[in-house]
């Protein structure tokens, strides 16, 4: 990992795969000032906005029930960051970065 983890850096955000969010939650796990934190939130609006936009579009009943977990959890990580309980936004996204 090391140097591809910096969390002054953002992570390119082009879907809400795994590996996307695995990405996302090495930074959170590294971050520690105000301006890092802003990035992660930047990086969990980017995903927040690709599963509004998967939500209006998929046709399939368990792919939307999917969908829309992440979008609610994302959501939730996103108010967790913003309180700086960093630690209980962490936990809420690791079952989703899971491979």
């Amino acid at each position: 990992m090391g140097a591809d983890f910096n969390p002054a850096h953002i992570v390119s955000v082009i879907d809400c795969s795994a590996e996307t969010l695995a990405g996302i939650l090495a930074q959170m796990e590294r971050s520690t000032t105000f301006e890092h934190f802003v990035y992660r939130e930047a990086e969990l609006d980017a995903v927040w906005s690709i599963t509004d936009f998967l939500l209006r579009s998929e046709k399939d009943a368990a792919s939307r029930a999917a969908i829309a977990d992440l979008h609610r959890v994302v959501h939730r990580a996103h108010d967790l960051l913003g309180e700086r309980r960093i630690a209980e936004a962490i936990e809420s996204l690791r079952p989703f970065a899971a491979h």
